[in-house]
């Protein structure tokens, strides 16, 4: 008996193709003028779930991160994370501010150990940008979204419903910030992650690239975000409910969290993260 043709991967591949991109995206992602514009986020539709997000995408790199809020946010956040990871080495993430040190990072790379593969998640904390960043402590979950995650022809999709997520202070944006534009950063490694299998494991420099990008967060929120997020499994999300008051305290001990397999806009805030590719490491920097 023939195998079901799998849409899935071509819909993907279509998605990158038809995305709007910022016309500024590769001179950003070089880091060949560090004094100009920081790239924004753009209204996309996912093909995959019909969940319509604010998103950014790197032309040069094909990296992406969507984001989905509810109307009143107050913890939690819809996220997807798209990057070409070739033979299922490297890594994609995002930081939650967009400084290089001290906000909480959201990582994801194929899990290898698993036949077929799956993507394992991991919550880290940006220190030094030149070591492995090492795991975050806290209540923070992640429950994939499967109907969005795709790992297929050497790119990765994965889209998730990150709880307790939104938290204020150096570790990231507060529900009081999602009105108007935050400065998140990202990063796109091709290097292989220390044990595919390990949430905890060492993760390479991002030597494909890194970088700032202004969310529209306040064009992110959408009242279809219970629907959404029912798609995690379990009850409708209480990032639903009313705002509270922002946690600006700093992570406890270490519990590293892993996947199931499977209009006007404010003054900005947020980071300074300069965009930037890897001048000082020996390996390719370029697609």
């Amino acid at each position: 008996m023939k195998k079901p043709f799998d849409l899935l991967p071509f819909l993907y591949l279509l998605s990158q193709l038809l995305s709007p991109v910022q016309a500024d995206d590769d001179d950003d992602e070089s880091g060949d003028d560090d004094d100009g514009p920081t790239p924004g986020t753009t209204t996309f539709v996912d093909p995959l779930t019909g969940f319509t997000m604010q998103r950014f995408f790197g032309a040069r790199t094909s990296f992406g991160f969507a984001m989905a809020l509810p109307l009143n946010p107050s913890t939690d956040f819809i996220g997807q994370i798209s990057a070409p990871i070739p033979n299922n080495n490297g890594w994609a993430g995002v930081g939650m501010t967009g400084e290089m040190e001290g906000p909480l990072l959201i990582a994801a790379w194929p899990n290898t150990a698993t036949n077929p593969p799956t993507v394992m998640s991991t919550f880290r904390v940006s220190q030094d940008e030149d070591r492995s960043p090492p795991p975050a402590g806290g209540n923070f979950a992640i429950k994939q979204i499967d109907q969005g995650t795709v790992l297929a022809n050497g790119t990765m999709t994965f889209t998730f419903l990150c709880q307790n997520c939104i938290t204020g202070g150096e570790l990231g944006f507060g529900s009081g910030n999602t009105a108007g534009v935050f400065e998140m950063g990202w990063g796109l490694s091709s290097k292989k992650v220390s044990n595919p299998a390990d949430p905890a494991a060492s993760m390479g420099f991002h030597d494909v690239g890194f970088g700032g990008f202004d969310a529209n967060l306040g064009a992110a929120r959408t009242q279809s975000f219970g629907d959404f997020a029912l798609l995690a499994g379990g009850s409708t999300s209480n990032g639903s409910t009313t705002p509270v008051a922002a946690n600006p305290g700093k992570p406890a001990a270490a519990q590293p969290v892993a996947t199931q397999p499977a209009a006007s806009q404010p003054a900005k805030s947020g980071g300074t993260t300069k965009n930037k590719d890897d001048d000082d490491d020996d390996d390719e920097d370029d697609d």
